[in-house]
């Protein structure tokens, strides 16, 4: 598999103990996905991982209690690859050169790494976390905890929230971004900053004096009366809780407005299409009736040509009968004087004459009489088309009328949409106004009782700016794009939570289901910018239980109206395909209980009977 960066791949993970089979599982190059019902241990083979990466003691399962150390197998972009050993009680970890999937390290001699980022003492060969940074490339990087700009040493414990998303932080409304319970709200933003621009706090200017912090709060308390009176003069003397309350109504409003808007504009597409159909079929019936109508016009030339040919042949039979009657007279046949006739003709011939023009006529007349049923057959069908062209002309007007109604009901509402929304505007700009002129007094009070020490530094940037966060919801939106989410029309970042926000509507705000999947969309997200910036990034993802969406329904654990949506669309079979479609730069393990699709390039792990029922032996 190629690669641009360093990364680490895992290969196995593994469980030993005294007596007891050797028993774990072997992760596929690009996607690996483990499947199985409740208390199989799926999760705790996510929460294993976890912990050799540094992180705390798992639960160990009452089938594994016999076990007494994991081993995590990996290799790197050079070539080489290691096998991680820790008891499942906890301690420093080893680690040993090359792999051990069945388990056996007997005759290696291994190395001690402490299991926290620069804990590595004078028996020990530094700290895991030094160990796989060293391995991505990543020096000595020092991120900012406090906005006084204390500096923590970048750990690989900062890069879990992004790479090892257990269930925990699947369904957590909690920012994405926090590293752990305790960390700090600069600690998680700044090591955001650093994942997404490169940039860290290295290079940061230490807290000034006393005296200069004084005279800069000074300006900036003055400054800060001068903002805040300007916001006062802006409110006037709206009473904010009754705005906020208009806020409220009006959003109800316009939900309601836009649901009934919805529905008018469906019956007006449904309206115009039978009425085109209507006329399109019209159409075609009066295009077939012009063609019957010429076919008519031929057939009746044709019969005027009949009538002439029989009138031509009476003739000819009334000559030949003059021609027997007046022997003498002139020629009936060609009109010559008796005296001036070349030769006479024999009444013989007048005879076969006469008959042959009888039988003609005849056949002439029997062809006529055809031609009429055919006449009276195709004047019947016309008559039968041009009824039902008037029936569908009449069916297209009364769909037309019924636009006509529809219209100005669509218009109104949409014209009393516009005015609702330019309303709920004005009302949000009078919201910000006030939390804007609450945020400077916060600010403005917090720095009156700021001490020496305890400032801001100078020059600190807490977190990303703007534009990279939009640029990294850009990301999450074609993932989700990528997905099929439905109903998805933005995917912006709300700097305030430190999250993404989905049509508006932040990740935390959703149930379970969707907190699990859009936290997926996240990290997912993540591994694309990291890939198209050319930043540092693990190399692999591990997620439990991404698809929550798709649980089975119980009483006490029902789905929302947003997870039935979800649910119902083919939004997991194009999940698969995506995260197949990207572990070609990034190696991804999903624990899952919904079976992926066929013939998805990686392997699939399932824990169910009769093959292996879980983790460890019953």
């Amino acid at each position: 598999m190629a690669e641009t960066h360093p990364f680490i791949r895992l290969e196995h993970l593994t469980y030993i103990g005294s007596n007891v089979p050797t028993v774990g599982i072997d992760f596929n190059d690009d996607l690996t996905i483990l499947l199985g019902g409740s208390n199989t241990g799926k999760s705790y083979t996510v929460a294993t991982l976890n912990f050799m990466f540094g992180g705390e003691t798992p639960d160990t399962p009452t089938e594994g209690d016999d076990y007494e150390s994991a081993l995590l197998g990996m290799s790197f972009d050079d070539g080489t690859g290691v096998t991680l050993r820790r008891a499942l009680r906890g301690g420093d970890i080893e680690v040993f050169d090359g792999l051990a999937p069945d388990g056996d390290l007997d005759g290696r001699s291994g190395r001690v790494l402490a299991a926290a980022h620069g804990k590595g003492g004078k028996k020990k060969d530094g700290s895991i976390s030094e160990f796989l940074l060293a391995k991505l490339g990543i020096g000595n990087v020092k991120i900012a905890s406090t906005q006084a700009a204390k500096l923590d040493t970048f750990s690989m414990r900062f890069f879990m929230p992004y790479v090892l998303i257990d269930e925990d932080r699947m369904l957590s409304g909690k920012t994405p971004t926090e590293i752990h319970s305790k960390s700090t709200d600069p600690l998680n933003k700044n090591t955001f900053r650093f994942l997404l621009t490169g940039k860290d706090d290295s290079a940061m200017a230490k807290v000034p004096d006393k005296k200069t912090l004084d005279a800069g709060k000074s300006g900036k308390l003055q400054l800060l009366d001068e903002m805040i009176s300007d916001l006062d003069g802006q409110l006037g003397s709206h009473d904010m809780p009754e705005v906020i309350e208009q806020r409220d109504r009006l959003q109800s409003h316009l939900e309601n407005i836009g649901e009934e808007l919805s529905h008018v504009q469906e019956q007006l597409d449904e309206r115009s299409q039978l009425r085109r159909d209507a006329l399109d079929t019209q159409a075609n019936v009066d295009a077939h009736v012009a063609h019957l109508l010429a076919m008519q016009q031929r057939f009746l030339d044709l019969k005027r040509t009949y009538e002439t040919d029989i009138r031509r042949l009476e003739a000819i039979e009334e000559g030949g009968f003059l021609f027997q009657r007046f022997e003498n007279a002139p020629c009936p046949m060609c009109g010559a004087l008796p005296g001036h006739q070349h030769k006479p003709h024999p009444l013989s011939d007048v005879d076969r004459q006469i008959t042959a023009t009888r039988a003609e006529i005849t056949k002439i007349r029997r062809d006529m009489s055809e031609l009429d049923v055919t006449l009276a057959s195709v004047l019947a069908e016309i008559e039968g088309l041009e009824g039902r062209s008037k029936n569908l002309g009449a069916e297209a007007q009364s769909h037309f009328e019924e636009i006509k109604r529809l219209r100005p009901a669509e218009a109104n509402m949409r014209n009393g949409y516009k005015g609702d929304i330019s309303r709920l505007e004005e009302i949000e700009q009078i919201i910000a106004v006030a939390v804007r002129r609450d945020e400077l007094a916060t600010r403005k009070t917090a720095i009156a009782s700021i001490k020496y020490g305890q400032q801001k530094a100078e020059g600190l940037t807490i977190g990303i700016d703007g534009p990279t966060g939009h640029r990294f919801a850009q990301v999450v939106q074609k993932v989700l794009t990528a997905w099929e989410y439905p109903g998805l029309e933005a995917v912006t970042w709300n700097d305030g939570k430190y999250d993404i926000a989905i049509n508006g509507k932040l990740r935390g705000r959703n149930g379970k289901g969707v907190k699990a999947l859009l936290r997926t969309a996240f990290s997912v997200a993540f591994v694309i910018y990291c890939k198209d910036e050319e930043l540092p990034h693990p190399g692999f993802l591990v997620l439990d239980s991404p698809l929550l969406t798709y649980r089975e329904e119980i009483d006490n654990d029902p789905l929302t109206e947003e997870e039935k949506v979800i649910k119902a669309t083919p939004l997991d079979i194009r999940f698969y395909e995506h995260l197949a479609s990207i572990s070609s730069f990034c190696q991804i393990y999903v624990v899952e209980n919904k079976t992926p699709p066929a013939n998805l390039r990686g392997q699939t792990i399932v824990f169910a009977k009769p093959d292996r029922r879980g983790l460890f032996p019953v």
